[in-house]
């Protein structure tokens, strides 16, 4: 058997191969006739194989295999798209359910807190309230015992009688050797240096009532020290009332002499607003003292009439 050549293809090879096989067989039966449809067959099997060899080194034929190819791999890139779309389309999915289930969990958690926030401010102002109304049951009871002590136990009495005593001769002293400090006070720049000044409001009329206020002050002192003394109830009850008596004058005619003047203060709004305050509160003390005269004066016949 010859060598092949380093050049033939496969096609050529393989009808190389068919003749000298045919040839063999030839010398095995040496029959010449056999031989030569041997050596036919032989040169056939070489021409197709070399016409096939051919056909591969035509363009067409390689340009159809490059479309099968070409085919082939567009098939396989188009199911693996398929898959990944898939895969994509259900991550998506999943991810929008995951979103989706995670904002019906904060709405769920922000109603229960609502919900929880709204028990604990009812449960809040309910104990609120019923701590008030604890409070104001025990302030009440305080109350009470503080008026109990000063009106229904001597000792309690002479501690008012005692503070009483106390104011009204502070008002005393004020009134009748401190009364120029009555002013408006005000903190002022002048010339760079920055000092009070006062205002007095006090008119020389002012003098027409100190004598008034002093005999009225001075009865709530006397009246007050002979309560210390003794304060029996129907006794207690006149001294009181005529204790009201030299307030409510002493209130009157304050408001009816009214030795004030709030011009002299800076700002004439603040003294224009002023008179009418002044006068009020003075109607308003006036009417309030009264009531209590009125007051203690039928709490009184009305124990005598019990008494009787």
């Amino acid at each position: 058997m010859e060598k092949k050549g380093k050049g033939e293809s496969p096609g050529e090879s393989l009808g190389e191969l068919v003749k000298e096989f045919g040839d063999a067989v030839s010398k095995i039966f040496d029959d010449p006739e056999l031989k030569k449809k041997a050596k036919e067959f032989g040169d056939s099997a070489v021409k197709s194989a070399k016409l096939f060899g051919q056909r591969f080194k035509d363009e067409e034929v390689k340009s159809k295999f490059r479309d099968v190819g070409k085919a082939a791999r567009d098939f396989g890139d188009s199911v693996s798209d398929h898959f990944k779309e898939d895969d994509e389309t259900e991550a998506e999915d999943s991810g929008s359910k995951k979103k989706d289930d995670w904002e019906k969990k904060l709405d769920k958690k922000m109603e229960q807190f609502s919900q929880k926030a709204e028990e604990a401010g009812k449960e809040f102002g309910r104990k609120a309230e019923e701590a008030g109304k604890k409070f104001g049951k025990k302030m009440e009871k305080i109350g009470e015992k503080i008026d109990y002590h000063f009106k229904k136990t001597r000792g309690g009495r002479i501690a008012g009688y005692g503070f009483s005593i106390f104011w009204s001769s502070v008002l005393l002293v004020f009134f009748n050797f401190y009364n120029h400090y009555i002013a408006f006070y005000n903190y002022e720049n002048i010339e760079g240096v920055k000092h009070w000044t006062s205002y007095p409001f006090l008119t020389s009329d002012f003098d027409r009532w100190l004598p008034i206020i002093t005999a009225a002050l001075i009865a709530a002192i006397v009246g007050n020290i002979i309560l210390i003394i003794y304060d029996g109830h129907f006794f207690r009850k006149l001294i009181l009332i005529a204790i009201d008596l030299f307030s409510l004058a002493a209130t009157i005619s304050l408001l009816v002499i009214f030795p004030f003047n709030f011009s002299a203060m800076p700002g004439h709004d603040l003294a224009n607003l002023l008179n009418p305050i002044v006068t009020v509160v003075l109607i308003l003390v006036s009417v309030g003292i009264g009531i209590g005269i009125i007051v203690r004066f039928v709490k009184l016949m009305v124990a005598i009439a019990k008494q009787a």
